[in-house]
């Protein structure tokens, strides 16, 4: 988990200044947009990677409940908060989604290869 943090902090910190120039130059309007959905991203990532890590040790069949129900109420909650501030007119949906997206492949990349170096070990049963 210590490694996971210190490269997620490396992360956010090199995606703050390769996102700077951007965004001070042509999106200072979207700023609120930009940062809700990096926030949004990135608790999802946070909280998908702590399911998984927590139930890493346990049966095959509460793992994979974990993992697959976590998936689906983070999904559920990211497309209602999205439906949400874009329907109730608090954000702007073009630069909101396209940064949600961004952020979210971003993260979700970060996740799973952190995944796939803690889970070689785990053995499947069949």
């Amino acid at each position: 988990m210590k490694n996971f943090s210190k490269f997620i902090l490396l992360q956010t910190l090199v995606i703050f200044i390769l996102g700077l120039f951007p965004t001070l130059s042509w999106g200072k309007s979207y700023l609120k947009e930009i940062l809700i959905a990096f926030l949004l991203s990135l608790g999802n990532m946070l909280s998908g990677y702590y399911l998984v890590m927590n139930t890493f040790e346990k049966k095959n069949s509460e793992f994979y409940k974990t993992v697959y129900g976590g998936m689906l109420l983070r999904m559920l909650f990211l497309f209602s908060f999205s439906i949400f501030v874009i329907n109730n007119g608090y954000l702007q949906s073009t630069p909101y989604m396209l940064s949600l997206i961004i952020f979210y492949v971003i993260h979700q990349w970060t996740e799973i290869s952190f995944w796939l170096k803690n889970l070689k070990g785990r053995p499947v049963e069949i």
